[in-house]
Protein backbone atom coordinates (compact mmCIF):
# COMPACT_ATOMS: atom_id res chain seq x y z
CA UNK A 1 0.00 0.00 0.00
CA UNK A 2 1.48 3.26 -0.80
CA UNK A 3 1.78 5.44 2.10
CA UNK A 4 -0.36 8.63 1.11
CA UNK A 5 1.46 11.82 0.50
CA UNK A 6 1.88 15.01 3.42
CA UNK A 7 -0.20 17.14 3.21
CA UNK A 8 2.46 19.79 5.24
CA UNK A 9 5.39 19.49 3.83
CA UNK A 10 6.36 22.51 0.96
CA UNK A 11 3.64 24.28 1.67
CA UNK A 12 2.90 27.96 3.33
CA UNK A 13 0.46 27.60 6.65
CA UNK A 14 -0.55 29.86 8.76
CA UNK A 15 0.89 29.89 12.05
CA UNK A 16 -1.96 29.23 14.30
CA UNK A 17 -1.29 31.71 16.86
CA UNK A 18 -0.62 34.27 14.67
CA UNK A 19 -4.03 36.26 14.85
CA UNK A 20 -3.67 36.36 18.33
CA UNK A 21 -0.69 38.18 18.28
CA UNK A 22 -0.89 40.59 15.56
CA UNK A 23 -4.52 41.46 16.58
CA UNK A 24 -3.03 41.85 20.51
CA UNK A 25 -5.49 39.09 21.90
CA UNK A 26 -2.56 36.64 23.12
CA UNK A 27 -2.43 37.03 26.91
CA UNK A 28 1.74 37.11 28.29
CA UNK A 29 2.30 36.30 31.88
CA UNK A 30 2.30 39.96 32.52
CA UNK A 31 -1.50 40.18 31.58
CA UNK A 32 -2.83 38.45 33.68
CA UNK A 33 -4.22 40.20 36.27
CA UNK A 34 -6.35 38.71 39.04
CA UNK A 35 -8.44 40.16 42.05
CA UNK A 36 -6.70 41.23 45.19
CA UNK A 37 -3.72 40.54 43.31
CA UNK A 38 -0.04 41.94 44.66
CA UNK A 39 2.58 43.18 43.11
CA UNK A 40 5.91 41.99 44.52
CA UNK A 41 9.88 43.07 43.87
CA UNK A 42 13.10 41.48 43.98
CA UNK A 43 16.56 43.28 46.57
CA UNK A 44 19.37 42.29 44.76
CA UNK A 45 22.98 42.21 46.13
CA UNK A 46 25.15 45.58 45.31
CA UNK A 47 28.45 43.17 46.19
CA UNK A 48 29.97 40.63 43.61
CA UNK A 49 31.01 38.18 46.91
CA UNK A 50 30.03 38.95 50.88
CA UNK A 51 28.99 36.63 53.46
CA UNK A 52 25.51 38.19 55.37
CA UNK A 53 25.79 39.20 58.57
CA UNK A 54 22.25 40.00 58.94
CA UNK A 55 19.12 41.22 57.53
CA UNK A 56 16.48 43.86 58.99
CA UNK A 57 13.24 43.87 57.18
CA UNK A 58 11.67 45.56 59.91
CA UNK A 59 10.97 49.16 58.40
CA UNK A 60 10.31 47.55 55.29
CA UNK A 61 7.27 45.30 57.02
CA UNK A 62 6.09 48.22 58.65
CA UNK A 63 5.66 50.40 55.57
CA UNK A 64 2.05 50.89 54.77
CA UNK A 65 0.74 48.79 51.73
CA UNK A 66 3.74 45.82 52.25
CA UNK A 67 2.03 42.70 53.07
CA UNK A 68 4.79 40.38 53.43
CA UNK A 69 8.98 40.75 53.55
CA UNK A 70 10.67 36.69 53.28
CA UNK A 71 14.50 36.42 53.38
CA UNK A 72 16.38 32.88 52.76
CA UNK A 73 16.42 32.78 56.16
CA UNK A 74 12.25 32.28 56.28
CA UNK A 75 12.42 29.66 53.23
CA UNK A 76 13.42 26.06 53.25
CA UNK A 77 17.10 25.58 52.87
CA UNK A 78 16.69 23.45 49.59
CA UNK A 79 19.40 23.34 47.41
CA UNK A 80 18.08 22.78 43.77
CA UNK A 81 19.29 22.71 40.37
CA UNK A 82 18.60 20.97 37.13
CA UNK A 83 20.64 18.00 37.85
CA UNK A 84 17.74 16.54 40.34
CA UNK A 85 19.09 12.94 40.61
CA UNK A 86 23.08 14.64 41.28
CA UNK A 87 22.65 16.49 44.21
CA UNK A 88 26.35 17.35 44.80
CA UNK A 89 25.65 19.51 41.65
CA UNK A 90 22.66 21.68 43.41
CA UNK A 91 23.87 24.63 44.65
CA UNK A 92 21.22 27.23 44.41
CA UNK A 93 18.31 28.57 47.02
CA UNK A 94 16.05 30.58 45.92
CA UNK A 95 16.87 33.26 47.91
CA UNK A 96 20.51 33.67 49.38
CA UNK A 97 21.36 32.59 52.89
CA UNK A 98 24.77 32.80 54.35
CA UNK A 99 26.30 34.18 50.72
CA UNK A 100 26.12 36.63 47.59
CA UNK A 101 27.84 35.31 45.17
CA UNK A 102 27.24 37.63 42.41
CA UNK A 103 26.10 41.51 41.75
CA UNK A 104 22.47 41.23 41.20
CA UNK A 105 22.31 37.86 43.87
CA UNK A 106 18.87 37.92 45.33
CA UNK A 107 18.68 38.77 48.98
CA UNK A 108 15.28 39.54 49.63
CA UNK A 109 11.43 39.68 48.62
CA UNK A 110 8.97 42.01 48.62
CA UNK A 111 4.82 41.95 48.33
CA UNK A 112 2.85 44.78 48.28
CA UNK A 113 -0.12 46.56 47.32
CA UNK A 114 1.58 47.85 44.34
CA UNK A 115 4.44 48.20 42.73
CA UNK A 116 6.17 50.88 43.44
CA UNK A 117 5.20 50.42 47.18
CA UNK A 118 7.21 47.21 46.89
CA UNK A 119 10.16 48.84 45.34
CA UNK A 120 10.13 51.51 47.99
CA UNK A 121 10.38 48.59 50.66
CA UNK A 122 13.15 46.96 48.98
CA UNK A 123 14.98 50.84 50.14
CA UNK A 124 13.89 50.20 53.65
CA UNK A 125 16.15 46.76 54.23
CA UNK A 126 18.97 46.53 55.61
CA UNK A 127 21.57 44.45 55.07
CA UNK A 128 25.18 43.68 56.60
CA UNK A 129 27.29 42.52 54.23
CA UNK A 130 31.07 41.16 55.29
CA UNK A 131 32.56 41.80 51.65
CA UNK A 132 34.62 39.02 50.69
CA UNK A 133 37.26 38.75 47.25
CA UNK A 134 35.98 38.17 44.02
CA UNK A 135 36.90 36.78 40.27
CA UNK A 136 35.51 37.55 37.56
CA UNK A 137 36.83 35.20 34.83
CA UNK A 138 38.39 31.57 34.50
CA UNK A 139 41.81 32.95 35.12
CA UNK A 140 41.17 34.60 38.31
CA UNK A 141 39.25 31.68 39.86
CA UNK A 142 41.81 29.11 38.98
CA UNK A 143 44.49 31.06 40.29
CA UNK A 144 46.74 29.51 43.08
CA UNK A 145 44.74 31.14 45.90
CA UNK A 146 41.35 32.54 44.82
CA UNK A 147 38.43 32.70 47.04
CA UNK A 148 35.92 29.90 46.80
CA UNK A 149 32.57 30.79 46.06
CA UNK A 150 30.92 27.40 47.53
CA UNK A 151 32.48 26.09 50.48
CA UNK A 152 31.50 22.61 49.14
CA UNK A 153 34.74 22.80 46.97
CA UNK A 154 38.31 23.77 47.77
CA UNK A 155 38.44 25.68 44.69
CA UNK A 156 36.11 27.20 42.36
CA UNK A 157 36.07 23.86 39.58
CA UNK A 158 32.46 22.92 39.84
CA UNK A 159 33.05 19.73 37.52
CA UNK A 160 34.87 18.04 34.89
CA UNK A 161 33.27 16.02 31.80
CA UNK A 162 35.45 13.70 29.43
CA UNK A 163 34.93 11.81 26.24
CA UNK A 164 37.82 9.05 25.41
CA UNK A 165 38.01 6.77 22.43
CA UNK A 166 40.22 6.10 20.20
CA UNK A 167 44.34 5.98 20.51
CA UNK A 168 45.32 9.82 20.19
CA UNK A 169 48.81 9.17 20.94
CA UNK A 170 48.78 6.80 17.66
CA UNK A 171 46.87 9.31 15.16
CA UNK A 172 48.76 11.98 16.14
CA UNK A 173 52.20 10.04 15.63
CA UNK A 174 50.84 9.04 11.86
CA UNK A 175 49.59 12.66 11.00
CA UNK A 176 51.79 14.07 9.06
CA UNK A 177 50.39 17.95 9.76
CA UNK A 178 49.16 18.79 13.46
CA UNK A 179 47.74 22.25 14.82
CA UNK A 180 46.64 23.75 17.80
CA UNK A 181 45.17 26.81 18.75
CA UNK A 182 43.48 28.48 21.35
CA UNK A 183 39.79 29.94 20.57
CA UNK A 184 37.54 32.20 23.00
CA UNK A 185 33.54 33.06 23.55
CA UNK A 186 32.22 35.78 25.45
CA UNK A 187 29.13 35.50 26.91
CA UNK A 188 25.90 36.35 25.62
CA UNK A 189 22.09 37.68 26.87
CA UNK A 190 19.41 36.78 25.35
CA UNK A 191 17.42 39.77 25.36
CA UNK A 192 14.10 38.38 24.42
CA UNK A 193 11.29 40.81 24.13
CA UNK A 194 9.45 39.46 27.64
CA UNK A 195 11.33 39.86 30.31
CA UNK A 196 10.55 36.84 32.66
CA UNK A 197 7.05 37.03 34.94
CA UNK A 198 5.31 34.95 37.66
CA UNK A 199 1.67 35.28 38.84
CA UNK A 200 1.02 32.95 41.60
CA UNK A 201 -2.07 31.99 43.33
CA UNK A 202 -2.94 29.45 46.23
CA UNK A 203 -6.24 27.86 46.27
CA UNK A 204 -8.75 26.66 49.21
CA UNK A 205 -6.88 23.37 49.56
CA UNK A 206 -3.20 25.09 49.45
CA UNK A 207 -2.70 24.09 46.01
CA UNK A 208 -0.99 26.18 43.87
CA UNK A 209 -1.15 27.74 40.54
CA UNK A 210 2.06 29.70 38.84
CA UNK A 211 1.76 31.31 35.25
CA UNK A 212 4.88 32.03 34.40
CA UNK A 213 7.27 32.71 31.29
CA UNK A 214 9.15 29.38 30.99
CA UNK A 215 9.85 26.95 27.85
CA UNK A 216 9.77 24.18 30.81
CA UNK A 217 6.68 23.94 32.56
CA UNK A 218 7.44 20.28 33.85
CA UNK A 219 10.85 21.17 34.87
CA UNK A 220 9.51 24.19 37.02
CA UNK A 221 6.39 22.15 38.32
CA UNK A 222 9.24 19.54 39.82
CA UNK A 223 11.53 22.07 41.04
CA UNK A 224 8.83 24.46 42.67
CA UNK A 225 7.47 21.54 44.74
CA UNK A 226 10.56 20.40 46.02
CA UNK A 227 11.84 23.58 47.08
CA UNK A 228 8.51 24.35 48.91
CA UNK A 229 7.93 20.87 50.02
CA UNK A 230 5.12 20.15 48.81
CA UNK A 231 3.80 17.04 46.40
CA UNK A 232 3.98 17.79 42.92
CA UNK A 233 0.21 17.18 42.32
CA UNK A 234 -0.38 20.47 44.63
CA UNK A 235 1.34 22.33 41.93
CA UNK A 236 0.11 23.45 39.00
CA UNK A 237 2.25 25.46 36.20
CA UNK A 238 0.38 27.33 33.42
CA UNK A 239 3.03 28.51 30.63
CA UNK A 240 0.95 31.48 28.71
CA UNK A 241 1.82 33.17 25.82
CA UNK A 242 6.13 33.26 25.49
CA UNK A 243 7.94 36.10 24.16
CA UNK A 244 11.14 34.55 23.19
CA UNK A 245 12.86 32.31 25.23
CA UNK A 246 16.37 30.40 23.27
CA UNK A 247 17.15 28.93 26.29
CA UNK A 248 17.22 31.47 28.78
CA UNK A 249 13.55 30.37 30.20
CA UNK A 250 14.48 27.06 30.94
CA UNK A 251 15.40 26.44 34.95
CA UNK A 252 13.40 27.83 38.08
CA UNK A 253 14.29 31.19 39.08
CA UNK A 254 13.97 33.01 42.44
CA UNK A 255 10.71 35.02 41.11
CA UNK A 256 8.64 31.75 40.47
CA UNK A 257 9.26 30.61 44.00
CA UNK A 258 8.99 33.84 45.55
CA UNK A 259 5.63 34.33 43.76
CA UNK A 260 4.27 31.22 45.22
CA UNK A 261 5.49 31.17 49.04
CA UNK A 262 4.16 34.66 49.50
CA UNK A 263 1.06 34.36 47.59
CA UNK A 264 0.86 31.49 50.29
CA UNK A 265 1.69 33.94 52.97
CA UNK A 266 -0.43 36.34 51.84
CA UNK A 267 -3.49 34.59 51.01
CA UNK A 268 -3.80 36.66 48.19
CA UNK A 269 -2.19 36.58 44.48
CA UNK A 270 1.31 37.63 43.74
CA UNK A 271 2.92 38.54 40.60
CA UNK A 272 7.25 39.55 39.90
CA UNK A 273 7.79 41.03 36.27
CA UNK A 274 11.69 41.71 35.47
CA UNK A 275 12.63 45.41 34.33
CA UNK A 276 14.75 45.26 30.99
CA UNK A 277 17.79 46.68 33.23
CA UNK A 278 17.38 43.17 35.75
CA UNK A 279 17.57 41.01 32.58
CA UNK A 280 20.90 42.40 30.98
CA UNK A 281 22.71 42.75 34.37
CA UNK A 282 21.51 39.70 36.09
CA UNK A 283 20.36 37.32 33.65
CA UNK A 284 21.31 33.42 32.46
CA UNK A 285 23.47 33.96 29.64
CA UNK A 286 25.42 31.87 27.57
CA UNK A 287 28.69 30.65 28.56
CA UNK A 288 31.62 32.09 28.08
CA UNK A 289 34.42 29.91 27.11
CA UNK A 290 38.17 29.14 26.42
CA UNK A 291 38.79 25.93 24.11
CA UNK A 292 42.12 24.62 23.18
CA UNK A 293 42.14 22.28 20.05
CA UNK A 294 44.97 20.01 18.73
CA UNK A 295 43.81 18.22 15.59
CA UNK A 296 45.98 16.17 13.17
CA UNK A 297 45.65 15.34 9.46
CA UNK A 298 47.34 13.53 6.97
CA UNK A 299 49.05 14.90 4.11
CA UNK A 300 45.49 13.89 2.43
CA UNK A 301 43.35 15.79 4.35
CA UNK A 302 42.28 13.07 6.12
CA UNK A 303 41.68 13.26 9.78
CA UNK A 304 43.45 11.51 12.66
CA UNK A 305 42.84 12.81 15.78
CA UNK A 306 41.87 15.77 17.91
CA UNK A 307 42.37 16.74 21.60
CA UNK A 308 39.63 19.27 22.75
CA UNK A 309 40.01 21.11 26.13
CA UNK A 310 36.96 23.47 27.00
CA UNK A 311 36.58 25.58 30.09
CA UNK A 312 33.41 27.60 30.61
CA UNK A 313 32.84 30.20 32.63
CA UNK A 314 29.79 29.50 34.34
CA UNK A 315 29.21 32.02 36.68
CA UNK A 316 27.68 31.82 40.10
CA UNK A 317 25.45 28.72 40.30
CA UNK A 318 25.80 25.56 38.11
CA UNK A 319 22.50 25.83 35.99
CA UNK A 320 22.45 23.97 32.82
CA UNK A 321 25.73 24.11 33.24
CA UNK A 322 26.71 20.23 33.40
CA UNK A 323 24.94 19.33 30.20
CA UNK A 324 26.69 22.72 28.80
CA UNK A 325 29.86 21.09 29.51
CA UNK A 326 29.31 17.80 28.11
CA UNK A 327 27.44 19.34 25.00
CA UNK A 328 30.78 21.25 24.04
CA UNK A 329 32.47 17.93 24.05
CA UNK A 330 29.77 16.23 22.18
CA UNK A 331 29.73 18.96 19.41
CA UNK A 332 33.92 18.89 19.39
CA UNK A 333 33.79 15.87 17.81
CA UNK A 334 30.72 15.97 15.49
CA UNK A 335 30.30 16.63 11.90
CA UNK A 336 33.66 15.01 11.06
CA UNK A 337 35.08 11.54 11.32
CA UNK A 338 37.36 11.39 13.91
CA UNK A 339 38.67 7.91 14.33
CA UNK A 340 40.81 8.91 17.92
CA UNK A 341 39.23 11.93 20.58
CA UNK A 342 40.27 13.11 23.69
CA UNK A 343 37.81 15.79 25.34
CA UNK A 344 38.06 17.43 28.91
CA UNK A 345 35.66 20.28 29.74
CA UNK A 346 35.61 22.05 33.04
CA UNK A 347 33.01 23.87 34.42
CA UNK A 348 34.63 26.84 36.75
CA UNK A 349 32.95 29.45 39.30
CA UNK A 350 32.85 32.60 39.03
CA UNK A 351 31.50 35.77 40.58
CA UNK A 352 29.43 36.94 37.88
CA UNK A 353 25.65 36.14 36.71
CA UNK A 354 25.03 31.86 36.01
CA UNK A 355 25.40 30.89 32.77
CA UNK A 356 22.66 28.77 31.15
CA UNK A 357 21.24 27.39 28.07
CA UNK A 358 21.31 29.70 25.01
CA UNK A 359 20.09 28.39 20.88
CA UNK A 360 22.43 25.90 20.10
CA UNK A 361 23.61 24.76 24.35
CA UNK A 362 27.46 24.40 23.58
CA UNK A 363 27.13 23.84 19.81
CA UNK A 364 28.37 28.40 18.61
CA UNK A 365 31.16 27.64 21.14
CA UNK A 366 32.33 24.04 19.99
CA UNK A 367 31.67 24.49 16.38
CA UNK A 368 33.09 28.55 16.08
CA UNK A 369 36.60 26.63 17.35
CA UNK A 370 36.35 23.62 15.29
CA UNK A 371 35.45 25.19 11.54
CA UNK A 372 38.09 28.19 12.23
CA UNK A 373 40.70 25.77 12.53
CA UNK A 374 39.52 23.52 9.64
CA UNK A 375 39.81 26.56 7.18
CA UNK A 376 43.43 27.46 8.94
CA UNK A 377 44.47 23.71 8.28
CA UNK A 378 43.06 23.68 4.87
CA UNK A 379 45.09 27.22 3.85
CA UNK A 380 48.28 25.34 5.70
CA UNK A 381 47.47 22.13 3.76
CA UNK A 382 46.31 24.03 0.36
CA UNK A 383 43.59 21.71 0.01
CA UNK A 384 40.12 23.65 -0.80
CA UNK A 385 37.84 24.51 2.45
CA UNK A 386 34.71 22.41 1.14
CA UNK A 387 37.02 19.62 -0.34
CA UNK A 388 38.73 18.95 3.34
CA UNK A 389 35.22 19.19 4.53
CA UNK A 390 34.26 16.36 2.35
CA UNK A 391 37.04 14.24 2.83
CA UNK A 392 35.62 13.75 6.44
CA UNK A 393 32.40 14.62 6.39
CA UNK A 394 30.37 12.67 8.74
CA UNK A 395 27.56 10.31 7.21
CA UNK A 396 24.57 7.97 8.58
CA UNK A 397 25.72 5.26 10.98
CA UNK A 398 28.92 7.28 11.79
CA UNK A 399 29.54 7.34 15.43
CA UNK A 400 30.85 9.07 18.12
CA UNK A 401 31.51 5.84 20.65
CA UNK A 402 29.26 5.81 23.60
CA UNK A 403 28.05 9.15 22.57
CA UNK A 404 25.97 9.13 19.27
CA UNK A 405 25.41 7.46 16.63
CA UNK A 406 24.42 9.45 13.52
CA UNK A 407 21.12 8.16 12.44
CA UNK A 408 20.24 10.40 9.16
CA UNK A 409 22.42 13.32 7.66
CA UNK A 410 22.85 14.99 4.95
CA UNK A 411 25.74 16.71 5.55
CA UNK A 412 27.75 15.91 2.45
CA UNK A 413 25.06 16.49 0.30
CA UNK A 414 24.44 19.81 1.50
CA UNK A 415 28.19 20.90 0.84
CA UNK A 416 28.16 19.64 -2.89
CA UNK A 417 24.82 21.64 -3.37
CA UNK A 418 26.38 24.67 -2.18
CA UNK A 419 29.76 24.58 -3.93
CA UNK A 420 27.43 23.94 -7.27
CA UNK A 421 24.63 26.72 -6.64
CA UNK A 422 27.63 29.13 -5.25
CA UNK A 423 30.08 29.08 -8.05
CA UNK A 424 32.62 27.95 -5.21
CA UNK A 425 35.16 26.43 -7.52
CA UNK A 426 35.95 29.39 -9.91
CA UNK A 427 35.36 32.00 -7.01
CA UNK A 428 37.91 30.12 -5.01
CA UNK A 429 40.03 29.54 -7.76
CA UNK A 430 39.96 33.90 -9.05
CA UNK A 431 39.86 35.09 -5.44
CA UNK A 432 43.14 33.45 -3.88
CA UNK A 433 45.53 36.23 -3.38
CA UNK A 434 43.31 38.85 -4.13
CA UNK A 435 42.36 40.66 -1.30
CA UNK A 436 38.92 39.20 -1.04
CA UNK A 437 37.18 37.01 1.12
CA UNK A 438 35.57 33.96 0.69
CA UNK A 439 34.63 31.79 3.73
CA UNK A 440 32.45 28.79 4.79
CA UNK A 441 31.65 27.35 8.14
CA UNK A 442 29.25 24.29 8.94
CA UNK A 443 27.17 23.67 11.84
CA UNK A 444 25.42 20.60 13.22
CA UNK A 445 23.30 20.20 15.90
CA UNK A 446 21.35 16.76 17.32
CA UNK A 447 17.76 16.24 17.55
CA UNK A 448 15.33 13.09 18.12
CA UNK A 449 16.27 12.61 21.75
CA UNK A 450 14.44 10.28 23.58
CA UNK A 451 15.53 11.61 26.67
CA UNK A 452 13.96 13.78 29.65
CA UNK A 453 16.87 16.44 30.50
CA UNK A 454 15.42 16.47 34.54
CA UNK A 455 14.79 13.20 35.19
CA UNK A 456 17.51 11.21 33.29
CA UNK A 457 19.88 10.53 35.18
CA UNK A 458 22.80 10.37 32.51
CA UNK A 459 21.72 11.99 29.48
CA UNK A 460 24.11 11.68 26.14
CA UNK A 461 26.77 9.35 27.92
CA UNK A 462 26.97 6.15 29.17
CA UNK A 463 29.29 7.87 31.37
CA UNK A 464 28.83 8.92 35.04
CA UNK A 465 27.89 12.84 34.54
CA UNK A 466 30.69 14.64 36.62
CA UNK A 467 33.85 13.84 37.73
CA UNK A 468 35.29 15.76 40.80
CA UNK A 469 38.77 13.67 40.53
CA UNK A 470 39.87 14.04 37.04
CA UNK A 471 43.22 15.96 36.31
CA UNK A 472 43.37 19.05 35.81
CA UNK A 473 44.63 19.81 32.24
CA UNK A 474 46.85 23.08 32.30
CA UNK A 475 45.29 25.70 30.64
Amino acid sequence: MTPPRSTLIGKSLPRPDARAKVTGGAQFTDDIQLPGMLHGALLRSPVAHARIRSIDVSRARALPGVKAVITGRDIPPVRYGNWRLVPELQDETALAIDKVRFIGDEVAAVAAVDRDTALEALELIQVDYEELPAVFDIDQALAEGAPWLHDAHHDNISLYRKIDYGDLEAAFAEADYIREDTFTTHAVNHAYMEPCSAVAKVDADGRITLWTSTQTPYYIQCLLARTMKLRENDVRVIKPYVGGGFGGKMELRPWDFCAAWLARECGRPVKFTLTREEELATGRRRHAVRIRSKIGFRRDGTITGREFHAWLDGGAYNGMGPTATFLIGNFGAMLYKIPAYRYRGTYIYTNTPPAGAMRGFGAPQALFAGEMQMNLAARELGIDPIELRLRNAMEPGDEIPGVATIGSCGFRECLQEVRRLSGWEEKWATLQGSGKGLGIACYSFISGGVFNWFNTKYPFSSSAPWQRTSARAPI
